[in-house]
């Protein structure tokens, strides 16, 4: 006799009318720094860095708002909506634009943070190089100076240092420094083979916990138990572009496996959407269903295993990082 695993369906119809198809239609501000920032969801709008500070409206999803500043490690930006300032959190957008351009503000426009409190010596002959990490002087005097980005973070980085007014970066061991670079902004995003990595990274980390999530459910399901139809995890997604691959094309092994992982999550996510969608009376799986959904999980497992792999190998090799110790 065929197993049959039943899966409870339960209908939230409230809540969802108008929820698809809302529109942001608020006009575009021109950004005086040429940065954009486009919301990924549904985010908060508020007076102040950090969610202690008051919510002052909600912003829609795929809204774009001109960027006008930032916390020193970027973690907030302050943008323009409704004619109003405010901040709203990094992790919730993408931007277009050089985010290291916009100055360091407080909530108070008219009030700009001259120093990030991140604070360095440099020696004399300490080498200075430009943004394209090329040596072009040595330091004449000892100094303090003020660290205003990074490269990453732990013992071999770039450090960028304001060195009697000018921007030179320097190698993290050629700089006494402490903690508080952590602060300063993180720069690595403007280095294509750098944000390549990180960017996949990212995936990798996504992709594997929508595999956790609907690996759980199928085994639920594997063991007489049942599913609410409208609590499905959606389908995975890779944000890196293809375009990206271009300058480095050595990443592509590491978009290939992710690439059929991703297919392999998605195939068990479709399988469980589609079984939501029958009449009442046809609402169950069969247990060849089931092991089909597990097997193809098993091997997008494999292949995200692998990509991962790959990608850590890759990021080990960062040009930025072998530079930075000497290579």
């Amino acid at each position: 006799m065929t197993r049959i695993i039943r899966v409870v369906l339960l209908l939230a119809l409230f809540g969802l009318v108008g929820a698809a198809g809302a529109q942001d239609e608020t006009p575009i501000v021109e950004s005086p720094f040429g940065v954009y920032v486009t919301t990924q969801d549904f985010v908060s709008f508020r007076v102040g860095p950090g969610t202690a500070f008051e919510r002052t409206a909600v912003v829609p999803a795929v809204a774009t708002l001109p960027a006008v500043g930032r916390t020193p490690n970027g973690n907030w930006i302050q943008v323009e909506y409704l004619e109003a300032r405010g901040w709203i959190a990094a992790r919730h957008l993408v931007w277009s634009g050089n985010l290291a351009a916009l100055p360091v503000s407080t909530m108070e426009e008219t009030v700009r943070v001259v120093r990030t409190g991140a604070i360095g010596e440099v020696n004399a002959g300490t080498r200075l190089f430009d943004n394209q990490f090329r040596e072009v002087m040595r330091a004449p005097a000892d100094a303090g100076v003020e660290l205003i980005g990074r490269l990453g973070s732990g013992v071999y980085i770039w450090i960028q240092v304001d060195y009697r007014g000018t921007p030179y970066w320097v190698r993290s061991w050629e700089i006494a420094y402490d903690r508080e670079y952590l602060y300063t902004l993180d720069v690595a995003y403007l280095i294509p083979y750098t944000r390549l990595a990180r960017g996949l990274n990212s995936d990798i980390a996504r992709a594997g916990s929508r595999l956790l999530a609907i690996e759980d459910i199928w085994y639920r399901l594997q063991n007489g138990g049942s599913v609410v139809c409208n609590a499905l995890p959606s389908a995975a997604r890779r944000e890196t572009q293809d375009s990206a691959l271009r300058s480095e094309p050595i990443f592509l092994p590491v978009i290939s496996a992710l690439d059929e992982s991703i297919i392999g999550i998605n195939t068990a996510v479709s399988a469980l959407t589609e079984v939501c969608s029958r009449p009442p009376d046809a609402l169950f799986l069969t247990q060849a269903e089931v092991i089909a959904a597990l097997t193809t999980l098993a091997d997008a497992r494999l292949t995200l295993v692998l990509a991962d792999s790959l990608a850590s190998a890759l990021f080990a090799r960062d040009p930025i990082v072998a530079a930075s110790r000497g290579g």
